[in-house]
């Protein structure tokens, strides 16, 4: 039996609305989760994604996301084990998902010299060599090390170890990479499988392959004989368009087991989460709403009508990035009105656009912080708004 139990309350469609309940914690789906990458979300102080003075009526935020990788290197995994777990080690009381680590190693592995990844990175089948990107020490991944990696940080759901293959590369390259990746699946499903019994954590296949059908529907086919507690979907979000990942999105979903959490990794847009949810996906994260507020882009939809926020106007203007406007443009120097009236964080509620705006003039840091807030809340009201909806119909 898995740990992460689970109740089915409502589906419309293929749209679901699960509560999960997890080493005494439970969380509702659809579910988007802020990127913790470094046992902290950037600029914000983590009480606030639980505190009813900043999210008004939106329930608190019950599932965060930290990055293995970062975590690994700093401060150090036996640092946070040492500390009874990244819970007791950051003193929040949430669940916590990680991921494998080899994202980072890959994407962080590049040589501006060289213009290629060998030169912090590389993969073998036994083994990912990296260099850390702090002081080029040498490290190293194996499938069963990577578990235990993320048992020492504590985290309630792990990712597999997978490989992360480059957009460019051949579909028989593409291949080699999946048939590795399911050989690990096996090696890691079956070391966890082992102690499943004495430890708390649950942990997840990737599928990935990009945009070939046939190595997802082969992925799918083995991974799921892995997904003993739940399976994610990968690639999906980086290079390719936003046909692309509606195309991959739909074909994916109804291959996967019904009776699981379905993680699609990397959908951070609102249009792109409406349309994951609508394909029954349950699970989301990324980095970009907190990244975006670096660039000073906030989330904004006022032209959406509250009663079609499940799926009506998804593909409206054809556009993923329609819900963005830039706060530093000037013409919101005189608006003296909130950022979006569909968003009720203290961000929204509490000051202007001609504020912010100044704030963006003197390069304020509160700026950045009041601006991350009001993303991650966005988001997160999108898909409470939405589990309403399916739960009501």
């Amino acid at each position: 039996m898995s740990k992460l139990q689970f109740e089915v309350e409502k589906q419309h469609w293929h749209a679901r609305a699960w509560t999960i309940t997890l080493n005494g914690i439970k969380f509702q789906t659809p579910v988007f989760m802020p990127v913790w990458t470094k046992a902290t979300i950037k600029w914000l102080i983590l009480d606030m994604l639980r505190d009813p003075h900043y999210l008004w009526d939106v329930p608190a935020i019950q599932m965060i996301l930290a990055n293995t990788y970062h975590l690994y290197l700093r401060p150090g995994s036996d640092i946070i084990k040492d500390a009874w777990w990244i819970h007791t080690f950051e003193n929040r009381p949430w669940l916590i998902l990680t991921d494998s680590g080899w994202f980072q190693a890959f994407s962080l592995g590049w040589g501006k010299k060289t213009k290629t990844w060998e030169s912090l990175a590389k993969n073998t089948r036994e083994w990912v060599h990296f260099r850390s990107i702090h002081d080029w020490s040498k490290h190293m991944f194996t499938p069963t090390w990577t578990v235990d990696i993320q048992c020492d940080i504590g985290s309630d759901i792990m990712m597999m170890l997978d490989v992360c293959s480059a957009p460019w590369i051949s579909q028989k390259k593409f291949a080699q990479d999946m048939r590795l990746t399911h050989t690990r699946a096996k090696e890691q499903y079956e070391y966890h499988q082992s102690k499943y019994d004495s430890v708390r954590w649950c942990l997840f296949p990737i599928v990935q392959w990009w945009l070939y059908e046939d190595l997802r529907q082969e992925s799918i086919d083995t991974l799921s004989n892995y997904a003993h507690d739940g399976i994610a979907v990968w690639w999906v979000s980086v290079w390719e368009s936003w046909e692309d990942i509606k195309r991959v999105t739909a074909f994916c979903w109804p291959k996967l087991p019904h009776n699981k959490p379905r993680y699609l990794m990397w959908i951070w847009n609102p249009a792109g989460i409406r349309y994951a949810i609508q394909q029954g996906f349950d699970m989301f994260d990324c980095v970009l709403p907190t990244r975006l507020w670096r660039h000073w882009v906030y989330f904004c939809w006022d032209d959406l009508d509250p009663n079609d926020i499940f799926w009506e106007h998804i593909d409206k203007n054809n556009s993923q990035h329609n819900e963005q406007k830039r706060i530093w443009l000037s013409e919101n120097k005189h608006k003296h009105e909130r950022l979006t009236r569909d968003c009720q964080c203290y961000t929204c509620r509490t000051y202007t656009k001609a504020y912010l705006h100044h704030l963006h003039k003197e390069k304020e840091m509160l700026a950045w912080t009041l601006l991350s807030l009001h993303n991650i809340v966005y988001l997160h009201n999108i898909v409470t708004n939405i589990r309403k909806h399916i739960v009501n119909m």
